[in-house]
């Protein structure tokens, strides 16, 4: 056990020397580094697929930059001599991806050492392992590697491993990532994808099959692992409902959670875990058992007339429409007992908010909320987006004592950022207020 916490620590110093080395590299360049043209990276580009030839799956380029420039060049002919692409690059860093189910990854570290490379490779615990085995020792992977040709150590390549998770593709964090790099600042989730090959300034390479696609996954990959420690802490507190109602209730809401997603991506419409389903994901990863219904927010400017048919020809009838598209706008669906609700969110000023209507009175409500971004992670085995960051969300709705389970909930006085917001004219209440039972 010594043994191994010394060559865990060696293991932790090398890669802190490394990350400081390329600190130094990115920031204080020498005057011979301060032209990028001055690198030789279609040479280096090409040394680094000439080691992989013989490993078992594709190294493909990822770094956006490339990519951008491949697509500009896209009726650009390989014939006409010129270097269109890696001889006017601007960075340091060159990212490469590789999807580290297909190859074992020791091997590659161990390849490129042995053809003159110096190699460092970043490694976490298998998040999933984790997940399937508590309790059980973690299981280390390979989640980066940091390569430097000796004749350029001026240039840095970087492989991004891809693990599959679910129904994704998931990246890892670097702990310490320098702005040259432009994957792991967080962890990623992109859609499975293939690769192709193709030749650029006389490089064969591979990149992925449709670039525009990658690319805008990379814009919006950020993943958000849920908090088990907080879970396993909430457990220990309160304990948790393993009734047959609430397991029946919980597999009844995976399905909805399921049915809801794949009608919403259909249509591309970008959805989040919002109000007590995002909590339960937020504070025991997993799903409020009493809570009832299903939860999901939509930012108003992304939604389609279709949405309605769309929910119903998936078995899912319409249980109720508040509000207007304009105006506090809130759609209801049946699925036996559990509902999914969607509320659409409004923009104003540094705050979004969605609205609620009294089917009874007419009066409105708004619920008000720091304005966030949207994340990726997964509840139940299911990708999909949350606030983020999430604490802020959460702590608008549920205040300060988030983590209290509250049963006996009043959707227009519990909410800590309810406000009131008028009253619907009465001659508006047949758009407005429409139940269906």
């Amino acid at each position: 056990m010594r043994r191994w916490q010394i060559l865990k620590c060696l293991g932790l110093v090398a890669i802190v020397f490394f990350i400081f080395q390329c600190f130094l590299w990115f920031h204080f360049p020498t005057k011979q580094d301060q032209n990028p043209a001055t690198y030789d990276v279609k040479l280096l580009v090409k040394k680094v697929m000439a080691v992989w030839e013989d490993l078992e799956d594709a190294l493909f380029v990822i770094e956006p930059e490339v990519l951008y420039k491949i697509v500009e060049q896209e009726n650009y002919s390989d014939n006409e001599g010129r270097c269109a692409v890696f001889c006017h690059l601007t960075k340091r860093a060159i990212a490469f991806g590789v999807f580290g189910h297909k190859v074992a990854m020791p091997l590659v570290v161990s390849k490129f050492r042995q053809s003159g490379f110096a190699a460092v490779d970043a490694k976490e615990d298998n998040p999933d392992f984790r997940l399937k085995n508590p309790g059980s020792p973690p299981q280390r992977i390979v989640t980066h590697i940091f390569l430097q040709d000796m004749a350029q150590p001026e240039l840095t390549l970087h492989v991004v491993v891809f693990y599959p998770r679910a129904d994704f593709l998931w990246t890892s964090q670097i702990q310490m990532p320098t702005s040259d790099l432009s994957f792991g600042a967080s962890a990623g989730a992109y859609d499975v994808f293939e690769w192709r090959s193709l030749t650029i300034d006389g490089v064969h390479i591979s990149v992925p099959k449709s670039i525009r696609h990658f690319i805008h996954m990379a814009q919006e990959s950020k993943f958000l692992e849920c908090d088990q420690d907080r879970a396993q802490l909430f457990y220990t507190q309160h304990p948790r409902d393993n009734s047959e109602e609430a397991q029946r209730f919980t597999r009844k809401a995976r399905q909805l959670l399921v049915k809801g997603k794949e009608v919403l991506d259909a249509l591309g419409v970008r959805f989040w875990l919002s109000s007590g389903t995002c909590l339960g994901w937020f504070r025991q990863c997993d799903i409020i058992t009493y809570s009832k219904d299903v939860d999901f927010g939509i930012w108003i400017k992304d939604h389609k007339p279709e949405i309605i048919d769309a929910m119903e020809q998936a078995g899912l009838p319409l249980k109720h429409v508040f509000g207007k598209v304009s105006d506090s706008y809130e759609l209801s669906f049946k699925a036996g007992e559990v509902k999914l609700d969607i509320f659409f969110f409004y923009e104003e000023g540094n705050t979004m908010w969605n609205g609620g209507t009294d089917a009874k009175t007419g009066e409105k409500l708004k619920y008000v909320f720091p304005k966030f971004d949207l994340c990726w992670t997964l509840l139940l085995d299911i990708r999909v987006r949350v606030p983020c960051p999430t604490q802020p969300y959460i702590q608008a709705n549920y205040g300060k004592q988030w983590d209290v389970p509250v049963k006996s909930w009043d959707w227009k006085s519990s909410a800590f950022n309810v406000r009131p917001n008028g009253v619907w004219p009465k001659s508006e209440w047949k758009e407005v207020i429409q139940v269906y039972e």
